[in-house]
């Protein structure tokens, strides 16, 4: 059995820009709740790790919002937080007693939620993506357990229905950066690699 942690990750984020000018607003945009998707990928490693389990999690509670710069989108800049306790197993294979376990072990082991209770993500910066016509590159501080590192996350902004903005993107990052330690089992056969997907689909209003 593995798991998971760290996550968010997410990083995440959202900051309206790719989008020409006249196309959005400048002034507050924030996380739409209900709307759009936030996943952890997590994937099992070691001599063993063919027999080991992936998990997917989805962080289920972001606030924030994104200060958007209509005259210099680059300009613009993005807050948000992740409620740690609300980081949730998915894991439709698996029986719910494992699943059980899995959330468990990262509440308590992975995330430890209580001293921790959320995870947040400030830009320090934005940038084009000249790879992307509605592509932006994020460059912000990620806080996982009151350890800080920079990342960089590329996503892309759209216009979504009933006049709300898209952000879609993926990106990766270690545990280790942030003292987390991957979980193991079986003596370390099994184990859940260090390297975490995050795949996002979010809305702002």
């Amino acid at each position: 059995m593995n798991l998971l942690a760290s996550l968010l990750s997410l990083s995440l984020i959202l900051i309206p820009g790719g989008l020409p000018a006249r196309q959005i607003s400048g002034g507050r945009h924030c996380v739409e709740p209900g709307k759009g998707q936030f996943l952890i990928l997590v994937g099992s490693a070691g001599l063993l790790g063919v027999f080991g389990h992936d998990h997917t999690i989805e962080a289920k509670e972001i606030t924030g919002c994104a200060d958007v710069n209509e005259a210099d989108l680059t300009r613009s800049s993005v807050e948000l937080t992740f409620a740690a306790n609300k980081i949730t197993v998915l894991d439709p294979k698996e029986n719910p007693k494992d699943r059980t376990q899995v959330q468990q072990t990262m509440e308590t082991d992975v995330l430890r939620v209580r001293e921790f209770p959320s995870i947040r993500f400030r830009s320090t910066a934005v940038r084009r993506d000249q790879n992307k016509t509605n592509g932006l590159i994020v460059q912000g501080q990620l806080t996982i357990r009151n350890r800080t590192q920079p990342v960089a996350i590329p996503l892309e902004v759209a216009r979504g229905e009933n006049g709300l903005i898209r952000v879609k993107g993926e990106y990766s990052f270690r545990q280790t950066a942030f003292g987390i330690e991957p979980v193991k089992v079986a003596g370390g056969t099994v184990r859940v690699k260090d390297e975490l997907k995050v795949r996002f689909d979010l809305f702002l209003k």
